[in-house]
């Protein structure tokens, strides 16, 4: 049994060594059956590179442009490698001489572009079925600005109390000719924070509504908007109707109004019952009933949302 032992432990490294050996035979006629298989020339399906060349001072895609094509070439082993593995490959380049009217290229006319552009590959075929392209000339032209005041949010009882100030009132912008012509004349600035409860002075960025609004350069980018604001209060006050063309045999009731008004706050103090009218116009009397609707003809320019306790006045006809 001693002796047994003995022989495997001799006959085991020698069969583990020439194991190693039989691999690395392998390994080495595999790697010389590759490189000189690289050394062949082969038919192949390859993704190349693509640009256009057009004057980008003048003219701006629209839509992104196809930036490879699909080939069938023929090339060396080693060339179509490289191409797969994309090391110094130099685009082939389309020149574009009117680059607004030109929309799609269909695969049979590009080898005309690009049959001498491959180096080492011979062009057999364009795989690709068209190229499209969507180029415009780039224009400018002036935008008036609006601040799009009915969208301000304010906190409850505060309401702006001066004109909405903004600088600049226009803006240039520059971009594709089809794009412009498709917005407005007049651009919205829409302020985008909520329940304002304090005087506003901001800078805000010119937005454009348009799904291809990165293409477009604007000049300035953003504008200033200004304006005050403050809270208002509920005031309520009895003011006496000023009857008109009444005739002598009538009266009215009630002969005065309970007027409900908002005032900055600030200004609460400021006497404002003198300066409200109230006329009742019997000429507007509805016979139905004999009714007067009362109308505010004068108040003082600090107050607003002005409301009567009641809408009808009673004519009455003395005997």
């Amino acid at each position: 049994m001693s002796r047994i032992s003995e022989i495997v432990k001799i006959v085991r490294p020698v069969k583990t060594y020439r194991f190693r050996i039989i691999i690395l035979c392998l390994l080495a006629a595999t790697i010389f059956w590759f490189f000189n298989a690289l050394n062949e020339s082969y038919s192949a399906r390859v993704q190349y590179p693509l640009e256009f060349i057009y004057d980008t001072e003048k003219y701006v895609a629209v839509d992104k442009l196809p930036d490879e094509i699909q080939l069938n070439v023929n090339g060396l082993g080693w060339n179509l490698l490289r191409n797969n593995l994309g090391i110094k490959v130099t685009p082939v380049s389309i020149p574009l001489e009117s680059p607004t009217t030109m929309k799609k290229i269909s695969g049979t006319a590009v080898p005309v572009f690009i049959a001498d552009q491959l180096g080492e590959f011979d062009l057999n075929f364009v795989i690709t079925d068209t190229l499209s392209l969507n180029i415009d000339q780039i224009k400018h032209k002036l935008f008036f600005l609006k601040i799009d005041s009915a969208a301000i949010s304010m906190e409850d009882s505060y309401q702006i109390t001066s004109n909405i100030d903004f600088s600049p009132d226009t803006v240039r912008l520059e971009g594709p000719s089809t794009v412009l012509e498709e917005l407005p004349d007049t651009l919205r600035i829409t302020i985008a924070q909520k329940e304002l409860d304090e005087d506003y002075n901001e800078i805000l960025p010119i937005a454009i509504n348009h799904t291809k609004a990165s293409l477009i350069n604007r000049n300035p980018p953003t504008v200033n908007v200004q304006f005050d604001v403050e809270r208002f209060v509920r005031v309520s006050v009895s003011v006496p109707l000023v009857p008109v063309n009444l005739p002598k045999n009538t009266s009215i009731t009630p002969e005065q109004l309970l007027i409900q008004y908002e005032i900055p706050e600030s200004k609460e103090s400021v006497p404002v019952k003198e300066d409200f009218e109230i006329l009742l116009d019997y000429s507007k009397i509805d016979g139905n009933d004999s009714t007067i609707t009362p109308e505010v003809v004068k108040a003082h320019p600090l107050i607003r949302n002005v409301s009567l306790d009641t809408t009808k006045i009673k004519v009455l006809f003395n005997e």
